[in-house]
């Protein structure tokens, strides 16, 4: 895993890119992770997505041994599949979004490369711990943590919402939140809109996309996020009409801080 974190240097040096914003999902976060740890100059924020910050437990270890075997030795069986849909959604997928289950049912049997598949889930659960800690000495603060301001993510269902509690418990406070997203398991594809509300504003709480604005219905903005210097709170708003974000100005009015993202997590 942390040869796949240096490659991004290369990418980096190819792009000639001198700092980036990472947004990483599952392992990709993993990835992206170790990387602003080993380089925390050369990325301005981050955007996690189930991330894992501890080595593989015996119970997934074990898990994906045994879909290591199928994989090599029958290709994308049943079990397999299902241990992958469980992976990516939690349980009750089939319930909230069954077209959704079909979609990545067909994509598993027929698009995947089992060998390759398997090549990588190997390499996943031999990962090492990130090896960070909440430093509560202030002027150690910096040493053996992410720097930059952080955006964890998880949805409500997702089977790896301990994982997030966990990186979450060994971030710094004060520029990290943890978000926990309701009624679905794979954010990214069960509730994009709000995932995607999220990272506007956790931007724009960062100095960028300040001049992105749209119109937001009564409905949408219940569950609307804020941020301010990195911070970011849940603003309950009952409205009947609909709210424009045009421009900084509308934006920073709309601020609000939380000081332990830990003990009031966000829900939307």
């Amino acid at each position: 895993m942390d040869e796949l974190a240096d490659m991004l240097n290369i990418v980096m040096a190819h792009y000639n890119l001198k700092s980036v914003i990472g947004f990483g999902v599952g392992a990709g976060a993993n990835i992206l992770a170790r990387f602003a740890l080993n380089y925390p100059n050369k990325v301005e924020c981050m955007c996690l997505i189930n991330c894992a910050s501890t080595q593989a437990g015996w119970i997934e270890w074990g898990y994906q041994k045994m879909n290591l075997r199928n994989l090599r030795a029958k290709g994308m069986t049943e079990g397999v599949r299902d241990y992958l849909m469980w992976h990516h959604f939690g349980k009750g997928t089939d319930e909230r979004n069954h077209d959704l289950v079909e979609v990545y049912k067909q994509y598993f049997e027929r698009h995947v490369q089992p060998v390759n598949l398997a090549l990588f889930i190997d390499s996943y659960i031999r990962r090492s711990d990130l090896s960070i800690s909440r430093e509560t000495d202030p002027g150690k603060k910096n040493d053996n943590t992410l720097r930059m301001s952080v955006m964890n993510i998880t949805g409500a269902f997702s089977p790896h919402i301990d994982d997030t509690v966990t990186l979450n418990g060994r971030l710094d406070p004060t520029n990290s939140t943890w978000m926990k997203i309701q009624d679905c398991g794979m954010v990214l594809e069960e509730q994009p809109g709000k995932v995607c509300e999220a990272f506007r504003l956790f931007l724009q709480g960062q100095g960028y996309a300040v001049a992105l604005g749209r119109k937001l219905s009564s409905a949408s903005v219940e569950g609307l996020y804020t941020i301010g210097k990195g911070k970011m709170a849940k603003t309950c708003r009952q409205a009947t009409t609909s709210v424009s974000l045009d421009g900084i100005d509308s934006a920073v009015a709309n601020i609000h801080i939380t000081e332990n993202p830990i003990s009031e997590a966000a829900v939307c």
